[in-house]
Formats: structure tokens, sequence, C-alpha cells
């Protein structure tokens, strides 16, 4: 059995509203859980239950009309919940990062992959030689599966998969050096092949960097082989 230390995050009865005709109502309820150092959680259940709501809630992008109108999210035991937006923004840059469910969207269709993973590392990399960049660049490539990682900086995200701008982003979630990242239905809309080559990854990047992960996903069956622990909602609940 895998022994974890003291938990990186702990959600405790978390309650999300949203405003409907001046008032607002939960749709998130009494959601409790923690996610250990280096380890992989599920967190699983249909489509509309509330998953998404809750990891965007951790990292404080919940959308206007969405707010926290109860519990406390604590990151290395301090409540974040009480963020103001540059701590927000300091947190996702340096300690959790957040996959979106749309890769397409998380990336610009006329930028660059150069230019984009340029403008993502160096939040944490100080400056260097355009050289020694772009064998960054490739080594992060690299270690998302990509063989020929030149061609893919000198791509549009219109050219690329959907399973490789998936990868092109885990790269750059990986350069920020994160404690945890939070992926959001990775795999949402890829085939049978990228979808295993998706969970694959995840499951190297934890082992390879200590990752902790916070997997969202409505695929239980999928995630299950995957993952250290299965939380699953339903309802906007935690029904175990």
């Amino acid at each position: 059995m895998t022994t974890f230390a003291n938990s990186l995050l702990r959600i405790e009865q978390l309650e999300i509203s949203c405003q409907h005709d001046g008032k607002w109502r939960p749709i998130v309820q009494d959601v409790s859980f923690q996610v250990f150092p280096g380890e992989i959680v599920a967190l699983t259940g249909p489509s509309g239950c509330g998953k998404s709501l809750t990891a965007h809630a951790i990292v404080g992008l919940l959308e206007a009309g969405s707010r926290v109108t109860n519990g406390q999210v604590f990151y290395q035991d301090r409540d974040i919940l009480t963020y103001n937006i540059h701590d927000w923004q300091q947190l996702r840059r340096e300690e959790i990062a957040l996959l979106i469910q749309h890769s397409l969207n998380g990336l610009n269709p006329i930028r660059t992959v150069r230019k984009q993973m340029v403008e993502t590392v160096s939040q944490r990399k100080q400056s260097t030689s355009k050289k020694e960049l772009d064998m960054y660049l490739c080594s992060l490539l690299q270690q998302v599966g990509f063989t020929d990682p030149e061609s893919v900086l000198a791509s549009y995200p219109f050219q690329l998969s959907g399973g490789m701008r998936q990868r092109v982003l885990l790269a750059m979630m990986v350069s920020l050096q994160p404690k945890i990242l939070i992926a959001d239905e990775p795999t949402t809309a890829l085939d049978v092949i990228n979808r295993e080559r998706v969970l694959s990854l995840l499951k190297k990047l934890q082992h390879d960097f200590g990752l902790a992960v916070l997997l969202i996903s409505h695929d239980q069956q999928s995630v299950k082989r995957l993952a250290d622990r299965v939380i699953q909602m339903d309802r906007g609940a935690i029904i175990r």
C-alpha cells in the first residue's frame, strides 16, 4: 500500500452556488477530499455533476455568476479562498497547473507553438540564449512523447491533432514545475489511441516528477486503472 505524507490539497465542505433570478442557489454542496504528494486522484461522475466547477473553484477560475458560498480549500495548509487576484495568479503560475477540458481553446490558433511555449516558460525560467531555449523546449516536447519536436514548435495549433495539442499543453504545464496538475477531462474528444496515450503520459509525469494529479473525468473505467484513488460525484455531491 502506498503511503503519503500530509496532504498538499484539502477541500472541506465546499459549496459552489450560481446566481439565478437574483438569488444564489447551491449546485455543488459539501464536497470534501484530499490530494497527497505524488498521487493521482480521479474525480469522476456524469457530465454536469459539478466536477469541473470544483476544479475551477480550486484555482480561482469560476466564471461570473458562480462563486464559492461555503467551505474551505487548503493548499499546504493555507486557505487559498482568501487569496486576492495576484495571489491566485501566483498560485496558478508556480504551484497548481490547470489543464483545461478543450485543448484548442487553451492555445492561440494564429500563434506558433514555439511562441506560446516561450511565453509560458518565461514565467519560471530566466532569460537564456535562443539556442538554449530551443533545446529546452525540444526536451519538454520529447518528455511528452514527440519524436520531431522542431516540427511541432514551428506548427500552428490548428495543424495539430487534438491529442498533439493536449500533449503540447502538458509540456507547457510541466515547464511551470507545479506541485499539482489538475487535468479537466483531458481525453474528451480524443480517439482511443490518443486517449490511452494521454493517460499513460499523466502516469509517466507522476512518476518522473513526483507530480500530484487531480484527474477530472466522466470515464470511470479508464481512470480507475490509472488512479491511486477514485472519488465519485453525482448531482453536485460526493457519493463515495
